[in-house]
C-alpha cells in the first residue's frame, strides 16, 4: 500500500473529525512530507476557518521551534455527512534535527473552528539521517569514537551559519581509539549544496581546545574515514 494508514493527527470539531495520514513514518532533512488531511463531517454543516500544518522540534529542555509550516485551507464549508480529502506537501528544511536521545520532532494539525472541542493535536515524527549524515556518523564510530550524547545549540539570528540552531553530537574515545590526543569531540554540520560542512570542536587530554572544519561531498563517503583520521591526527602533531 502506498499509504500506511497511520493516524497521526486527530482532533474533535464538534460533531466532525479531522485525521492526518502520512505515506510513511520517517523522513530525512530536506525531504517533502506528503500527507492527506481527511475531514469527516458530522450531522450538521460546519465552517472551518483554517487548517494549519506545522513541524516543530525540541531545541532545549523547555524550548521548541517551529521549523516548517503551511496553511492547508481557509474558509471551508464542510457539508453534513461528507468526507473531504485535502492533499498537503510540506518541505522539511535541511537543518531539521535528527531524532536521537532527547531530540525529537512532531507534527501539529491546527484547526481554526469556532467552538472546537479540540482544535489541535500533536504526533511525533521520526527524522532519520541523510546518506551523507549517516556516513559521517559511521566514520566517527569506525575511528573508535563512542557516541555519548546529542544536543541542540540555538544560534543567534545574525549567525554566519544561516541556521536557527546546530545539532551537536558528542563523542569520547574508546580505549583502543588511535586518536590519542583527542579526549572529547563535538561534531555538528551545516548543509551545503552538495554535501555538509562539518564543524569539529575537540579537547586534548591536556585540556587544549581546537576547532576545525571539513567539507564533505555527498559522493565521498568511502574517503571520509581517512579524511577525518588525517584531520584529527594532524591536530595531534600540532599539540
Amino acid at each position: 500500500m502506498t499509504w500506511m494508514g497511520r493516524l497521526l493527527s486527530s482532533a474533535g470539531i464538534g460533531a466532525a473529525r479531522v485525521d492526518t495520514l502520512l505515506g510513511k513514518d520517517h523522513y530525512q532533512p530536506g525531504e517533502t512530507i506528503d500527507a492527506k488531511v481527511m475531514l469527516y463531517a458530522g450531522r450538521v454543516d460546519q465552517r472551518i476557518d483554517g487548517i494549519h500544518f506545522s513541524v516543530h522540534s525540541q531545541i532545549g529542555r523547555k524550548e521548541q521551534a517551529e521549523i516548517a509550516h503551511c496553511t492547508l485551507a481557509e474558509g471551508i464549508l464542510l457539508k453534513a455527512h461528507s468526507v473531504l480529502e485535502l492533499p498537503v506537501k510540506l518541505a522539511l528544511p535541511e537543518f531539521t534535527p535528527i531524532t536521537a536521545g532527547p531530540i525529537e520532532s512532531w507534527l501539529n494539525t491546527g484547526l481554526d473552528i469556532p467552538k472546537a472541542i479540540d482544535p489541535t493535536d500533536t504526533d511525533k515524527i521520526h527524522i532519520v539521517p541523510t546518506a551523507t549524515q549517516q556516513a559521517v556518523l559511521d566514520a566517527l564510530e569506525s575511528l573508535g569514537l563512542v557516541h555519548c550524547g546529542v544536543e541542540i545549540e540555538p544560534l543567534p539570528a545574525q549567525s554566519r551559519l544561516g541556521m536557527p540552531f546546530l545539532q551537536r553530537w558528542q563523542y569520547r574515545p574508546a580505549p583502543d581509539c588511535p586518536l590519542t590526543a583527542v579526549a572529547s569531540l563535538s561534531v555538528a554540520w551545516r548543509p551545503q549544496l552538495a554535501g555538509l560542512e562539518l564543524l569539529l570542536d575537540h579537547k586534548s587530554p591536556s585540556g587544549q581546545d581546537s576547532n576545525q572544519t571539513l567539507m564533505v561531498r555527498d559522493d565521498q563517503g568511502s574517503k571520509l574515514k581517512a579524511q577525518l583520521r588525517n584531520l584529527l591526527s594532524s591536530q595531534e602533531l600540532g599539540d
